[in-house]
């Protein structure tokens, strides 16, 4: 995922379409529903007076509650005497707002009164504050309101409102015990170009029930997924995860396979469904405009074009940009035949299998170039994304003394995915009586031999991986948190995997609460850089996952109790990514000022912690 996300900062929540806003006096900011801002004003006063919020808090289902005071409306002493509950319901097409007003008073002649605002202003211009002046309802009366842009449509039905325009009101009274109540809905329906849709929620199979902070955590990540799940219009039966709300809610490659892997012990249902919502869209020709090629997987999938001017960036609707998603692929579709949970899905697939395959040999053993034998990417168009591995800024490779690695770069963490997915392939083509086996280990030998030799170099704490190599062939010479996905991928024999497990629980590199993008000997560290000195969220888990399968129980654990008591900062749940702040500067984790939440591999994490835990599933 791009770099992009540095844009985000407003908690959006569940479900699409989605809430945008913050806690504060003018909390609601946007009504989002597929990648369009609807509604950009939902102003809500009582008898003209704007309530003050006292509490913004989510439920499960999609549910927010937003309790607040109006204080100008006077009682017998000085305590306020006037609450209004707002509560927000998020469904897939509708969000329903009802209204409680509740008071100490005998008697109140209540007037509500709900200014609206529509816009139909596109995610990509937000991102950039550009905005698209208000849209006049095309249909007004005192109960419905209606407005079109394009083939995009919203109507607001409001029973017993008595104000046409572009505003709902509600007369009547309220007293002690007996509150005053009112709602309205909003119905949201797709151009006829969109690619997603949302999907109901999976049933919970969480075996065993963790209390306290890891409970807590679980609760809300599994909610916050909930409101995530979405699948193509190409294949409405195969769920999949969007990356991430709001800037993010469609198919990702890299990021909805990673939620997958992490989510696979509770749902094999999604993993089928990524994998082939993925291999619908699998590359058929060679197009650098898109960073396609016959076999490979995409990075992210729109309606539209995106086009961010300031970033120099322009991706079209179905983009290809990630060194990663291929090779990760193959793995989740291992991993899903490994588990024997699918085996008609898995079968069904063997052709896309066969298809990645080609690409991940072709692409690893590209002549002419300092890195031949290793996946490496660079943007050929100038208008792609500079970086194609998950750490995408434009400054996230560099060098101890802090200079940006040039291209093509190998990434060393990409090496480990494509070790892995060349071996656990080559057993599902055995399994499955498919050719190709012998060539796929083969390719794993030499890849793992070339990787020994050219990616491990040393500095005054020993040997360690380098997150990459330059175009040049030379390796970054500063410890990152990418070794941390070479665990567990079989790519790193035992001793190896003890100085990577090593090295990540070293002050360098882990801050108490998560492991550091970079180290923080690296001249180009800051605890507020995106990816040089910030904390990941399913980074950390990653690195976690990898050592529990590489054996270092103790370890794992360690790691995972800093991200579980991270996510104590976060009211329970895990954010994109958080400051690089250590457990000794600071006794809570530090949020990062973009990060976004929910996201899908951050939410996932908490599935990894709960197994470092001891939580079967």
């Amino acid at each position: 995922m791009a770099r992009r996300r540095r844009a985000a900062r407003q908690r959006p929540r569940h479900g699409r379409p989605g809430l945008f806003g913050a806690a504060g006096g003018g909390w609601f900011t946007g009504l989002l529903h597929g990648d369009t801002r609807m509604l950009c004003r939902a102003e809500v006063r009582v008898n003209g007076l704007e309530p003050e919020p006292a509490t913004v808090e989510a439920e499960a289902g999609g549910v927010l509650r937003v309790r607040g005071l109006v204080r100008g409306i006077p009682g017998p002493t000085e305590d306020p005497a006037v609450e209004l509950l707002q509560t927000w319901t998020v469904t897939p097409g509708v969000v329903r707002h009802s209204l409680q007003l509740g008071t100490s008073l005998e008697s109140v002649e209540v007037e509500i009164e709900i200014q609206l605002t529509a816009d139909f202003t596109d995610m990509a211009a937000i991102r950039l504050s550009r905005f698209r002046d208000p849209s006049e309802p095309f249909s007004a009366d005192d109960s419905t309101l209606r407005w079109r842009d394009g083939g995009r449509t919203l109507t607001v039905a409001a029973p017993g409102s008595v104000a046409a325009g572009q505003r709902l009101l509600w007369r009547g009274t309220a007293g002690r015990g007996r509150p005053f109540e009112a709602e309205w809905q909003a119905v949201l329906a797709d151009s006829e170009d969109a690619v997603v849709a949302a999907r109901p929620p999976a049933a919970r199979r969480v075996r065993a029930e963790p209390s306290g902070a890891l409970g807590l955590l679980l609760d809300n990540a599994l909610d916050d997924l909930a409101g995530l799940r979405l699948a193509t219009r190409k294949l409405p039966d195969a769920p999949f995860l969007a990356a991430g709300a709001p800037w993010y809610f469609t198919l990702f490659g890299r990021d909805s396979l990673w939620a997958a892997r992490l989510l696979l012990p509770l749902d094999a249902g999604l993993a089928a469904g990524t994998l082939r919502s993925l291999a619908a869209f699998q590359g058929t020709k060679n197009d650098p405009a898109a960073a396609e090629d016959p076999g490979k997987i995409l990075h992210e999938l729109r309606s539209k074009e995106l086009v961010l001017e300031s970033q120099g960036l322009r991706l079209p609707p179905v983009y290809y940009g990630a060194v990663d998603s291929t090779p990760l692929w193959l793995c989740l579709l291992a991993e899903l035949g490994q588990a024997g949970l699918d085996d008609a899905a898995v079968r069904s697939l063997l052709p896309n299998a066969a298809r990645a395959v080609e690409w991940l040999l072709a692409a690893a053993g590209a002549p002419g170039s300092a890195n031949s034998g290793f996946l490496s990417y660079q943007d050929a168009t100038g208008h792609g994304l500079s970086n194609q591995g998950w750490k995408d800024s434009r400054d996230a490779m560099q060098f101890r003394d802090g200079r940006q690695a040039d291209g093509p770069i190998a990434l060393s963490e990409v090496q480990g995915y494509a070790y892995q997915a060349a071996v656990d392939t080559a057993d599902l083509f055995d399994a499955y009586g498919e050719p190709g086996g012998r060539a796929l280990r083969d390719f794993a030998e030499a890849l793992q031999q070339n990787f020994r030799e050219r990616f491990w170099v040393e500095d005054d704490g020993g040997p360690f991986p380098a997150m990459a190599l330059d175009g040049h062939g030379d390796p970054l010479d500063i410890p990152g948190s990418n070794m941390g996905h070479l665990l567990g991928t079989g790519i790193l024999d035992a001793s190896e995997a003890r100085l990577v497990a090593d090295r990540l629980l070293s002050p360098e590199l882990f801050s108490g609460y998560g492991v550091h993008t970079i180290s923080r000997r690296a001249a180009g560290f800051w605890p507020y850089s995106y990816h040089c000195g910030s904390v990941w969220s399913h980074d950390t888990a990653i690195a976690v996952r990898g050592l529990l399968a590489e054996g270092f129980l103790a370890e794992a654990r360690t790691i995972a109790e800093g991200l579980l008591a991270a996510s104590g900062s976060f009211g329970h749940r895990l954010p994109e990514l958080f400051a690089g702040i250590t457990a000794g500067e600071a006794g809570h984790a530090v949020p990062y000022p973009a990060s976004c939440h929910p996201q899908a591999w951050s939410s996932a994490s908490a599935v990894v912690i709960a197994q470092a835990m001891g939580v079967g599933f």
